[in-house]
């Protein structure tokens, strides 16, 4: 829900930017600033990841926490792993093995 409120700021702020290019081409500058900070909103929230998982995962810092999931996005069986040292949590899909 946050994500589409967030997607429809971004894209608002697009239109405006050229509105305000088309009504009023001596402020131009001021449509480029609102284009850009639009375009970071869009591009930000298309590009940005659910989770952080790991291509390593079974290195020495890193410990399973005990939890498992099945993530919703990929369907896949998710171990949840995390770094005594730094306290960061990782997810880790698993094979089809374990």
């Amino acid at each position: 829900m946050l994500r589409a409120i967030v997607l429809s700021f971004g894209i608002l702020l697009l239109v405006g930017a050229a509105a305000l290019w088309l009504a009023a081409p001596a402020i131009w500058i001021a449509a480029c600033e609102l284009g850009i900070f639009g375009a970071f909103v869009v591009v930000g929230t298309l590009c940005e990841g659910r989770y952080h998982f790991l291509t390593r995962g079974d290195g020495a810092d890193w410990e399973p926490t005990g939890e498992r999931f099945n993530d919703p996005v990929s369907g896949k069986l998710t171990e949840v792993r995390w770094n005594r040292v730094t306290g960061e949590r990782a997810y880790v899909t698993l094979d089809k093995r374990r």
